[in-house]
């Protein structure tokens, strides 16, 4: 895959965690999720869930390359 491409999946993906983000469908919505977790709640923790699947994927797709990261250790003593 290339970068162009994964970084219009991680644009895609950031722009759906930030519709999903404004739940007014769970607005009037009191029922418990697993008995003691209201919704909304429950909804903003896989919101938040999602948004960190979604950071890792970008550090792991689309995050940029550069020459200079390379570590060198060509430096001697008489550089010194």
């Amino acid at each position: 895959m290339n970068k162009r491409c994964g970084k219009c999946i991680i644009i895609g993906l950031v722009c759906l965690l930030i519709v999903l983000h404004h739940d007014i469908w769970n607005w009037d919505n009191k029922d418990p999720v697993f008995g003691f977790m209201p919704v909304a709640l429950a909804w903003h923790a896989g919101i938040s869930i999602g948004a960190s699947l979604v950071w890792y994927l970008a550090t792991r797709i689309a995050w940029p390359t550069f020459d200079d990261d390379e570590p060198t250790s060509s430096m001697t003593s008489e550089d010194a």
